[in-house]
């Protein structure tokens, strides 16, 4: 989460992970986007193994190489991984309850911090799952975000992220474009206690390919998934 969202959160995803981890009993947490109510979104799916996860997201770890950056790492479960192999990783978490989990349950470096504050450069991998290109909070936010994960690649290094062609979704695509950016929403979280609503962007392929052209990035996407779902590889260009 970036700076947008200090202050507003109050930590409800963290703390809720934090109780998980110190109790095992399982929680919900309720997501509303654009005041619609979500599937109630269970606690414990921030804590699942490699067998547990989508393909996406495995076929990211498959491609992680070298030194990684795992951004928005919530309880860790993608660095433990990545560490299973043998790969250096570095989780950057903003919440400080989610990356104290992270920490206990294993994970070698925790940094608690927003990604636009975090400066350490030269990673071969950078890795955003779960959307999180949604941190950027709408479409001039993305391109900020997108300029500062280039400047901490190494040469030859990539990013790795999935993200959502909300325009697949059928509620979506029949929006009225004049309003805005259709992957651009609004999201409140309830677990105990309510966030204030915060911008999330779900960017798809085209808007992610035009930013990465306007930047010298090379942009594919190297696997589809379910009702709109993609990963994504971004590189520096040539």
């Amino acid at each position: 989460m970036t700076e947008a969202y200090k202050g507003k959160i109050y930590d409800v995803m963290g703390r809720a992970m934090e109780r998980y981890h110190r109790t095992g009993e399982d929680a919900f947490l309720q997501l509303w986007i654009d005041g619609e109510p979500e599937p109630l979104m269970p606690v414990s799916s921030f804590f699942r193994r490699p067998s547990e996860m989508n393909d996406l997201e495995l076929e990211a770890l498959h491609l992680s190489q070298g030194r990684v950056l795992d951004v928005g790492a919530g309880a860790g479960s993608h660095s433990l991984a990545l560490q299973a192999r043998g790969l250096e990783v570095i989780a950057v978490e903003v919440s400080p309850s989610a990356a104290q989990v992270a920490e206990v349950r294993g994970v070698k470096r925790v940094v608690c911090s927003a990604i636009t504050d975090f400066h350490e450069k030269g990673f071969d991998t950078i890795l955003l799952l779960m959307n999180g290109f949604g941190i950027a909070g709408n479409e001039a936010g993305l391109e900020k975000l997108l300029l500062h994960l280039k400047s901490l690649l190494a040469q030859g290094g990539c990013i790795l992220a999935d993200s959502t062609n909300l325009g697949d979704w059928e509620m979506r695509a029949a929006e009225d474009l004049s309003q805005g950016y259709f992957g651009e929403v609004v999201f409140r979280v309830f677990n105990g206690v309510e966030t204030d609503e915060f911008k999330w962007i779900y960017p798809d392929e085209f808007l992610l390919e035009a930013l990465c052209d306007e930047m010298g990035l090379a942009f594919e996407v190297v696997q589809y998934g379910n009702r709109g779902a993609f990963l994504c590889k971004i590189s520096h260009a040539g």
